[in-house]
Parts: C-alpha cells; sequence; structure tokens
C-alpha cells in the first residue's frame, strides 16, 4: 500500500446508498494517497500502535475504500482491547509500550501538550494517562467501524455494532442516535425491497440476503502494480501446459469473445487477458473434453467429516501422513495434501471454521468461503512464494474488474472482516507486522474467489472449489460443455453437449441448466456479475433482437445484483 498511487487506475469501491460516495479530485486524491503511504511507513515501523491503524483506516475510507477501511479499524480495536485487558497478553504488553512511549513524548516535547507533563511524571502516573488515552482512543474505533459499515451498505452490521456500543459504553451520549439511524435506514431498505418482491422483480430468498449484507465494487486498487491485475504470458503458459497434459482435443487461448464494437458512439472495448478454450479436432457429443483432477489451480472443500481432505470423496482409507492421523482416501491424496496444503494446516484447530460449515445447507454458504479461503492461504504459505496473489492458485484467477456496468459482491463485517483475520490468526501470521496478508490482499483474494468457483455437493454435503482448467473456459447460455463429478470427489469431468467442429469455442453455462431456460432479461441480469454488462452470447443476442434489444437493455438497467 506504500507503493505510488495511480491517479488513472482510481475507482472508488464504495456503494453507500444513504450518501452516494464520490471520488475525490486529483488534489484530494494526492492528498489522502500521500497520507495513506506515510501511514503505511509508520505502521511499518510501529505496527502495535493503534491510532495509526485507525488514521489510516479513516484515510481509505474517506479515498472510497470502506472494505479496507474496516479492516485497518477492526485491527486498531483488536489492539485497543488487548492493550485495555487486566489480564496480561503479549499483544497487550506490546501495545501498552508503544503507548506509553508515544504519551510520554507527546506530553514533554509537543508544545501543546507539555503543560500537561506533569501528568506522565511517574510510572504509575503514566500507565494511568495510557490507559485513559486507549478508552478514548476506542470511542472513535468504534465510531470508525460505524461509519465504514455504512459506506459498504452493512445495514444490518451497523445496526447490529450500534447496539453492541450502546451497551459497551452505556454513558455515551452518540451511540444512542446511533441505533436510531440503523433503525430507520433498516426500515427504509425492507420498504423498498418488499416493494419489489411484491412487484415480481425479485425473490423473497434475494431480498433477505441484501437485508443482511452490504455490498462494495471489485476494484483495482490504484497501488496495485500491473503484476496483480493482469495474467502474464508465464501463467498463460502454465494454463497452457495443464490443458496439454489432460486433453487431446481442446486447448486454451487469448480470446477475444469478451471485445465489443463500438455502437452508438460508444468506445469498442478490448479485454486482453480473457483466457477461453477451443477444439483443436472435431468433437462429438458425450466425448470427454478434458479430466481436471488436481491441476496447479484446482482446490474443492466441504465440511464433511468422513471425506478426504484433499479431494472430499468419502470414505476415507487407512492411508495417512507420518505427521499426524488425518486420513484420506488414497495414497495419492495423501501425497498431494503434504505436498501442497497439509503443512501449514497441520497442528492447527480450524475446527470453529469446520463447526460452521457443517451447519450449511446450500454451496453458497460463507462458511464454506471460508474454508476454501483457508485451503488458499495454506496454499501460499506452503509455496512460500513472494507474495499471496501470486500463488499457482491466484495467479490464475481474475475478478470482475473494470466494467462499464460493475456489479457490487455481497460484504458483511463478520465474513469478510473478522473471520479472514481468525483464520490469519490461527496460522500464527501476526496481522500487525505481516503486511502480505493486509486486508487488500485478503479482500482481492475473496474477489477472485467468487468471480471463478463453483458449487459442488457429493452425497449430502454441500462445498464449494475452485476448478483451475474449468474456470478457463467461456459462458454461453446455449452452451457446448457441461461437467460432472465421475468419481464423488471433486475431481471435474467434462464433456461435449453437442457435437463441435475444429476451432470452435468451447463454452460452459455459468448460470446452470436452469438458468439458460430464463427470459433473455433475466438472464443478462444473472450474468451482469461476471461480465458487467449485458451477456452478448448467440442465444441472447438473438432473443434480444426478436423481442427489441433496447427495450431488455433498458429493463435490466438499475437492478442491483449480489453475488
Amino acid at each position: 500500500m506504500d507503493s505510488p498511487w495511480k491517479t488513472d487506475q482510481y475507482t472508488p469501491s464504495s456503494a453507500c446508498e444513504i450518501s452516494p460516495p464520490l471520488a475525490l479530485d486529483p488534489e484530494q486524491f494526492a492528498s489522502e494517497s500521500s497520507e495513506v503511504i506515510r501511514l503505511t511507513q509508520l505502521i511499518a515501523a510501529l505496527p502495535y500502535d493503534p491510532e495509526l491503524w485507525l488514521t489510516r483506516g479513516n484515510c481509505l475510507r474517506l479515498l472510497g475504500y470502506p472494505e479496507l477501511g474496516l479492516g485497518d479499524a477492526y485491527k486498531a480495536r483488536l489492539l485497543v482491547e488487548a492493550g485495555l485487558l487486566e489480564t496480561p497478553s503479549i499483544l497487550g504488553d506490546e501495545v501498552r509500550k508503544a503507548f506509553r512511549k508515544k504519551t510520554y513524548e507527546l506530553h514533554t516535547t509537543d508544545p501543546a501538550w507539555m503543560r500537561w507533563a506533569d501528568s506522565v511524571s511517574t510510572p504509575e502516573l503514566l500507565a494511568g494517562k495510557v490507559e485513559e488515552m486507549l478508552k478514548r482512543l476506542e470511542l472513535q474505533i468504534w465510531t470508525e467501524l460505524m461509519e465504514g459499515l455504512m459506506a459498504a451498505n452493512c445495514c444490518s452490521d451497523y445496526g447490529r455494532l450500534s447496539r453492541e456500543a450502546v451497551e459497551k459504553f452505556p454513558d455515551d451520549e452518540f451511540f444512542p442516535s446511533e441505533v436510531l439511524n440503523s433503525d430507520a435506514w433498516y426500515a427504509q431498505r425492507e420498504e423498498i425491497l418488499t416493494a419489489r418482491v411484491d412487484s415480481g422483480d425479485m425473490a423473497e430468498a434475494q431480498k433477505a440476503t441484501i437485508l443482511l449484507n452490504g455490498g462494495v465494487y471489485p476494484v483495482p486498487y490504484p497501488f496495485m502494480g500491473e503484476g496483480f491485475l493482469i495474467r502474464d504470458e508465464a501463467v498463460f503458459k502454465g494454463i497452457e501446459e495443464d490443458f496439454k497434459r489432460v486433453s487431446t482435443n481442446c486447448m486454451v487461448v487469448r480470446s477475444t469473445i469478451r471485445n465489443t464494437v463500438g455502437e452508438n458512439g460508444d468506445e469498442a472495448a478490448t479485454e486482453d487477458d480473457c483466457i477461453g478454450a477451443i477444439a483443436t479436432r472435431d468433437i462429438v457429443s458425450g466425448e470427454t473434453v478434458l479430466i481436471d483432477s488436481m491441476s496447479a489451480g484446482s482446490v474443492g472443500v466441504d465440511a464433511d467429516p468422513g471425506g478426504c481432505p484433499t479431494c472430499c470423496a468419502c470414505p476415507v482409507s487407512n492411508f495417512w501422513n507420518t505427521c499426524c492421523s488425518v486420513l484420506y482416501c488414497s495414497q495419492v491424496c495423501a501425497d498431494v495434501a503434504i505436498a501442497t496444503f497439509h503443512n501449514p494446516i497441520c497442528g492447527k484447530d480450524f475446527e470453529y471454521l469446520y463447526t460452521a460449515a457443517r451447519k450449511a445447507t446450500v454451496t453458497t454458504d460463507f462458511s464454506l468461503d471460508a474454508l476454501l479461503l483457508m485451503r488458499i492461504i495454506a496454499l501460499s504459505l506452503a509455496e512460500d512464494v513472494k507474495h499471496p496473489l501470486m500463488s499457482q492458485v491466484m495467479v490464475r484467477l481474475t475478478p470482475a474488474y473494470g466494467f462499464k456496468e460493475p456489479n457490487l459482491i455481497i460484504f458483511n463485517f463478520a465474513d469478510h472482516i473478522q473471520t479472514p483475520i481468525s483464520i490469519l490468526q490461527t496460522f500464527s501470521i501476526n496481522i500487525f507486522t505481516n503486511p502480505l496478508y493486509d486486508t487488500w490482499v485478503l479482500h482481492t483474494m475473496k474477489c477472485r474467489l467468487q468471480n471463478n468457483k463453483h458449487g459442488q455437493t457429493l452425497g449430502d454435503w454441500p462445498g464449494t472449489s475452485i476448478s483451475g482448467l474449468y474456470s478457463m473456459l467461456n459462458h454461453s447460455c446455449s452452451p457446448n460443455v457441461d461437467w460432472r463429478h465421475d468419481s464423488a470427489s471433486s475431481e471435474v469431468t467434462m464433456f461435449a453437449t453437442r457435437d463441435c467442429k475444429e476451432g470452435e469455442d468451447l463454452c460452459i453455462s455459468y448460470i446452470g441448466s436452469v438458468g439458460n431456460e430464463m427470459p433473455v432479461v433475466e438472464r443478462r441480469r444473472k450474468l451482469m456479475g461476471w461480465f458487467g454488462m449485458p451477456c452478448r452470447c448467440e442465444k441472447c443476442t438473438e432473443e434480444a433482437t426478436a423481442i427489441g434489444e433496447s427495450e431488455v437493455l433498458v429493463a435490466a438497467e438499475g437492478l442491483e445484483i449480489t453475488a
């Protein structure tokens, strides 16, 4: 985050409906981004100073990145809480040490504070002053958390946190008004969404999801270098080699499928980093296209206590590694585990994640996303790469960036801030001193996973997975490729659903067979999160033309989609 911030890459992620965000002008952007760089450098030197985290969080929110601001504010909260705990702890000692030094220097060197130098003249007085200042800072942190939740459209979280604040700080006069504000906001949002349900424009389940969650836009941050934004030739060659290894009838190519021709004065759009697959010979209906078992970019997870940790197959057998008693379905899976993800996980207590995931009833449950994130982090730790976003899995995946009509992604405090930080702490990663796993990295990981994951249900256990080769195929509402689990595991078999000619694009459906049969307006609405524009596959184009394309495009505008 202390790299140069690029103005031409600046797009706020906030989508606050109460106070719609405005991008800062160049002068404001330069000022706030310079302050973030300065604070990031100070945090590197003084990682246990909660005031630095809070101040940087405030700057990030003002820049329009509430998800990053919330991450910093939450770290500030953890530090202050540790510093105020009466029970001794290593973290608490670090916080008090940092604040003692800061408080003493402030009162003895700053002319504005030197008049109160007597209040820190003894160790006992200094300790009391540190506690007083930490308590004052704690109030500011809770206020900043609420501001961040509003900016991220987290209506329910805002209400919950304001009520917690009233209980935690009963003498404060400000927080009761936050409860009233949150209740009014929730009632307004519920009224609007109920009207949409009554009109048939929204399902009841989607209403419940929007009420419980907020949303932010997936954006490339201005300090991210090109290596984090596009898949370079080396990455493409790796994907190409994987396709050659598992398929005799298809290959991966740089695709132009998402390029658009300029119409009605609009500029033409090209996507240089779009990858797709084509047939290398004629393929007959039913023929296997490829089998994605354990490619470099494949990960599958579920919470089945009797399932194989590597491939989710059940039951496991007497195959294990010498480090612990975890069982696998085969020696192959045991070997893959020890060579990839197992060592960072071995001996770590992630039962809190599995307990939550065992209650999941659908493949989109956030608890399954947490398991997937945990596995992805384990892979990056095992690879010992320079940066987590450059791991074999992450480097191949792209988020939904740069769309003219961007789509909100679901965001909430527990699943996108608190749980990822808990996962890092369980891995014994110091969240205050290790910038490789800063909030922007975690959020970018989640955006990439969101754009590429697919659900899997093996037996009675819902799960989620990233299939490194499946993810390379583009979408069509009339696909010529489908997939199945032949081995009751995360292994994916992809097969042709009709005869395909040599050179033909091989496409799957991102919305499944049920979604393919929806009217074109509804299909395009569902697909907006992937494309940021109306789907232009052959089926959508023909159906839109038949009923009047302008009508279809207007009907799809302004519809809030959460993915």
